[in-house]
């Protein structure tokens, strides 16, 4: 606990540092840093299969210089997103936040399978109101087609514009800007896999332009002391055997179940869910749908008027990925999840 508190100070001291730098007169070009963690962004394909080999420098030098800004590089790692946990894209929260201190934005390039989920992380912990952007690509370096570079300068063409300020994290692909907390990977293998389908994108880019359509939102933070709570995610389907809900429930912090429809879960797994929350355990309800909200119709056993009955928390137009997110994130904190999920969106 010691340390969590140091861990807590120094990010105090950190946002007060950027905050007053940030209200400085700019008498000088903008400073931006890609914090470059791997991801198909970085792969070349020489070997015949996609390699991570392209670090930050490499990147960089794929995409044209921006007037007034210097963009440096700055180099994570070359891990594939699907190997990257809460407590890892912590770290790399915790290294945007001292990158924020002396520069004026920060770009994460990283792969796309759990983008959405470090990007979510990043709006949630990071508290400078500077810009953060996420981006990365659908296809490596050098096959036909290759959108690296694009959504690259994009992401820097974003991250460059003051209107980027106080918006939490942006994730920027295709063209897109979109909030890190409502955007979601729709497709395997596109370079259009990104929307928010309950929100649509905030803005877009159109050449060298940003343009913003959306005004910024409220935006939720929490001082995340560790990302280490243990959430399952469970996705429910037809006739799915209680074993599995009770091996997830077994030994966790949390729950998130992605449900049928409004929020609908089988019958047979309703005493175990009410006996979690009846034991303290936050359980929050999405819906696997992909879309909508969650609750409000349904009467009966596993309908989603009886699961609010039984205290289970809504996720209401959070993806279910979001929202584990962001279970992780207000108990690494110390929040109240009814809190937290009071909110229909955060």
């Amino acid at each position: 606990m010691v340390a969590a508190h140091h861990r807590a100070e120094e990010r105090q001291q950190l946002h007060k540092a950027c905050a007053a730098t940030y209200a400085a007169p700019m008498t000088r070009p903008l400073r931006i840093v890609l914090l470059a963690t791997g991801g198909t962004i970085a792969c070349t394909t020489t070997t015949g299969v996609a390699v991570k080999t392209l670090r930050a420098a490499d990147l960089l030098a794929t995409v044209p210089a921006l007037p007034g800004v210097e963009v440096q590089g700055s180099d994570f790692g070359l891990t594939s997103s699907w190997d990257l946990t809460p407590p890892t894209m912590l770290e790399v929260a915790h290294r945007v936040e001292e990158l924020l201190v002396e520069h004026d934005a920060v770009v994460v390039s990283q792969g796309t399978d759990t983008l959405e989920e470090t990007a979510a992380l990043l709006s949630f912990a990071v508290r400078s109101p500077r810009p953060v952007v996420v981006t990365g690509a659908m296809r490596a370096s050098d096959e036909p087609g290759a959108d690296g570079a694009r959504n690259l300068q994009a992401a820097l063409l974003v991250a460059a514009h003051p209107d980027a300020a106080g918006r939490g994290a942006l994730v920027v692909l295709d063209d897109d800007v979109h909030r890190a907390v409502t955007v979601t990977k729709r497709h395997s293998s596109t370079t259009s896999t990104f929307g928010s389908p309950n929100a649509g994108p905030v803005g877009l880019v159109h050449g060298d332009r940003v343009i913003f359509v959306a005004p910024p939102s409220p935006l939720t933070r929490y001082d995340v002391v560790h990302a280490a709570a243990d959430v399952p995610l469970l996705v429910v389907a037809a006739g799915a055997p209680r074993r599995v809900l009770e091996a997830a429930v077994a030994g966790a912090d949390g729950l998130v179940v992605a449900r049928f429809g409004l929020g609908h879960a089988p019958a047979a797994w309703m005493p175990v869910l009410g006996a979690a929350v009846d034991a303290g355990m936050p359980v929050v309800m999405a819906s696997r749908t992909g879309a909508g909200p969650v609750g409000g119709r349904y009467a009966g056993p596993g309908g989603d008027l009886d699961v609010a009955d039984r205290g289970l928390l809504s996720a209401g137009l959070r993806s279910p990925a979001t929202a584990r997110i962001e279970l992780i994130c207000a108990l690494g904190a110390g929040a109240d999840p009814v809190e937290a999920f009071a909110r229909t969106l955060p």
